[in-house]
């Protein structure tokens, strides 16, 4: 797990509401390419975001309570969820003209 780096100048953050959990590869060491489908692919994607969205309600709920002081931290939190449901609303409304194109084209 890899935290998110403070572009302060301030170094790492410290928070845990934060860490990111890494990438899977698509290509492994010995340089043969991963086979996994475009569902198993959408459905990662889905499911980090709906984490996200999760951590980002979590580090709001604490805030609320008092148990988180640092502001900040929670608003990345909540500005890095939005930021990824509007990545995956955009891939949908491409994926959905990319069909509607295939539909209106002549055989």
């Amino acid at each position: 797990m890899t935290a998110v780096h403070d572009f302060t100048g301030l170094g790492e953050t410290a928070t845990s509401a934060l860490k990111i959990q890494p990438q899977a590869e698509l290509v492994d060491p010995t340089g043969s390419a991963d086979r996994g489908s475009f569902s198993d692919l959408v459905k990662t994607f889905a499911a980090d975001v709906n984490d996200m969205q999760f951590q980002a309600g979590d580090a709001i709920d604490s805030l609320v309570t008092g148990e988180a002081a640092d502001v900040h931290q929670v608003m990345v939190a909540v500005q890095q969820a939005g930021i990824a449901m509007d990545l995956m609303l955009e891939i949908r409304n491409r994926v959905l003209e990319g069909y509607q194109e295939l539909i209106r084209m002549q055989v």
